[in-house]
């Protein structure tokens, strides 16, 4: 499946839609953190999640990588996590290669 994204993604200033929906968008917002506040719990694994909506080729599996090197070197344990596509096995031995990677169907 090829996502297409949206041409307004693109625009350099915002248009007339975008101003009349900013206060339905705080509202939403401050409804939302009201709802959340109860539910934050400090959680002791910290995460760093990478990824965009294009599917291939952004540079994804090299900035984990290097962002992995990083961490090491501050001696924090590391680990990669990745869904398991058959189609993509070379990027898991990349990424095997460089640390300890997880990967699942679900």
């Amino acid at each position: 499946m090829k996502f297409k994204k949206p041409s307004f993604w693109d625009y350099k200033k915002p248009n007339i839609l975008s101003y009349i929906l900013l206060p339905i968008t705080f509202l939403i917002n401050f409804i939302n953190f009201l709802n959340n506040k109860n539910k934050i719990k400090p959680q002791k694994i910290k995460t760093i999640c990478i990824g965009n909506i294009y599917i291939g080729g952004t540079g994804k599996t090299p900035i984990s990588i290097k962002i992995n090197k990083i961490v090491n070197n501050l001696k924090f344990k590391t680990a990669f996590i990745k869904k398991k596509y058959h189609d993509q096995e070379d990027e898991q031995k990349i990424l095997s290669s460089h640390g300890k990677l997880f990967c699942k169907n679900n």
